[in-house]
């Protein structure tokens, strides 16, 4: 097993100045969120499996992977480039921080449920770490419920959706947060 210092290594090759913070920023939200825990693995730039989504962990391979679009165009271009200038880095975190919740998961003892989203052990994990973030948000687990005779997802009240669940933290975050300069 590669040591954390040898995958960032391997993430500078391969990514330059975006793959070395990467690394740094997943250290950082390990040792914050994670209590230091989580097994360091590989952390790739490109597409994510089918492009859906905006970050995705591979259990077969402690990987993961960031999608190269948290990059953004820095005005004026017409064309987007690739660097850490143009790095979303909010945004980029908080993607990290997603698939660091399945790779605690994962690394713990895996999850049993509808989705790796919906189950105990991830909405567990979405609540604690909103509170560190200092997030007014609620998960539960999502059950389907008889309504009106048809059988239905049943999100509780107050409580985060399917998609909110999909996409923690950043469908939790106010709208303007990822574009306002701190």
């Amino acid at each position: 097993m590669a040591t954390f210092a040898e995958l960032k290594k391997e993430g500078i090759e391969l990514f330059g100045d975006v793959g070395a913070w990467a690394f740094d920023e997943w250290k950082i939200l390990n040792e914050t969120f994670f209590e230091g825990n989580n097994k360091p693995g590989a952390i790739y730039w490109g597409l994510t499996p089918q492009n859906k989504s905006l970050g995705y962990y591979s259990v077969t391979e402690n990987l993961i992977y960031l999608n190269k679009n948290l990059m953004r165009p820095v005005y004026p271009t017409n064309v987007l480039k690739w660097g850490i200038r143009h790095l979303n880095k909010k945004l980029a975190r908080d993607v990290l921080l997603h698939e660091m919740i399945h790779q605690r998961i994962h690394q713990t003892g895996g999850w049993a449920g509808e989705t790796s989203h919906n189950n105990e052990r991830f909405v567990g994990e979405v609540n604690r770490i909103a509170k560190l973030l200092g997030m007014d948000v609620k998960a539960e687990v999502i059950k389907q419920k008889i309504i009106a005779e048809k059988t239905t997802w049943h999100v509780e009240p107050g409580c985060l959706t399917l998609k909110e669940l999909y996409d923690f933290p950043y469908s939790s975050r106010p709208d303007n947060y990822y574009y306002v300069q701190s």
